[in-house]
């Protein structure tokens, strides 16, 4: 394929602690994890509460060049590992490590990283440390697997099939993807594009259960095929990949009623987005191994009893 680009797939629990925190704090976000309310309430009840009342108001929009610093960290094999190295390097040192990929970085970098430390030593303390050993050993699985399917499918397909439908487009100034399997954000996939990389946190929703559950993925899929608007955006789509403002044409919604749809149909699996260079969605297409999936996921749950 022209232009393609190369996957690198990486896998430690830092990444998971990073975005364990991230879904705590992002109450917007929140709603379209499974994981929901009722796993924050439950998680709220583990951290001390003047904790609790200092991450009731903190927005922490540095997730994204976290990611970059643990890729590059040396020492990355636990969360304390991690969070030592980084206290000990300089300020200077992060901006190096960031400026290859990264067009602004914030002059108060030492301040950021201290702030950083700090949360997810406390992070790491209450919750993170304390969360299931299973949901860990299936994202390393995953890891595994996504690797050995490298062999046998291209870099665009590969990103597709763990990202249950981001089509990364293969562009010019885009080198590597890095695919990093995550479990508290699922289904959404966490997606950021920099210089020649962009890093998909893919979602592992099933992490840690000991045998597949088809209802997890039967039920948003059937509740998306349950809306005739949703309905009339997957035959639109299977004539023709459509922007955002073609689909509003053609169901006459408001667009943030669109993108609504679109966001559900796209993390149930039943259509791609796809990304050219940056966050921003190109286009929508149809992904019609749902097609096939949806018969299999229902015989297995009408004729699974356990």
């Amino acid at each position: 394929m022209k232009n393609a680009y190369s996957i690198r797939i990486e896998w430690n629990v830092v990444y998971e602690c990073i975005i364990s925190l991230y879904a705590y704090i992002h109450e917007k976000e929140r709603k379209h994890f499974q994981l929901g309310n009722a796993w924050k309430e439950e998680t709220k009840q583990m951290l001390p509460d003047s904790f609790a009342d200092e991450l009731a108001d903190e927005r922490w929009e540095v997730l994204h060049r976290l990611v970059l610093l643990v890729a590059q960290s040396p020492q990355k094999h636990s969360v304390e590992a991690f969070l030592g190295w980084l206290e000990s390097i300089s300020p200077g040192e992060i901006y190096e490590r960031l400026a290859p990929w990264v067009d602004t970085i914030p002059l108060n970098l030492g301040e950021l990283r201290d702030h950083s430390v700090s949360l997810l030593a406390r992070w790491n303390e209450h919750y993170f440390s304390r969360i299931a050993p299973a949901i860990l050993d299936s994202l390393e699985r995953s890891a595994a697997d996504m690797t050995e399917l490298a062999q046998s499918m291209s870099p665009v397909e590969l990103v597709d099939h763990a990202s249950n439908g981001l089509w990364i487009e293969p562009v010019p100034d885009l080198r590597e993807v890095v695919l990093i399997p995550q479990y508290h954000c699922a289904p959404a996939a966490v997606l950021d594009f920099y210089r020649g990389l962009a890093t998909c946190l893919y979602p592992v929703g099933d992490a840690g259960q000991t045998r597949p559950h088809p209802l997890a993925e039967l039920l948003p899929l059937t509740q998306c095929l349950a809306d005739e608007k949703r309905l009339h955006i997957l035959r639109c789509l299977a004539e023709k990949n459509c922007t955002l403002g073609e689909l509003q044409q053609q169901v006459s919604l408001a667009k943030s009623t669109v993108h609504h749809h679109v966001t559900a149909l796209r993390r149930a699996g039943l259509i791609r987005a796809h990304y050219a260079g940056s966050t921003n969605v190109s286009s929508y297409s149809l992904r019609e191994s749902f097609i096939e999936r949806l018969p299999v996921l229902l015989r297995s749950f009408l004729h699974n009893r356990e």
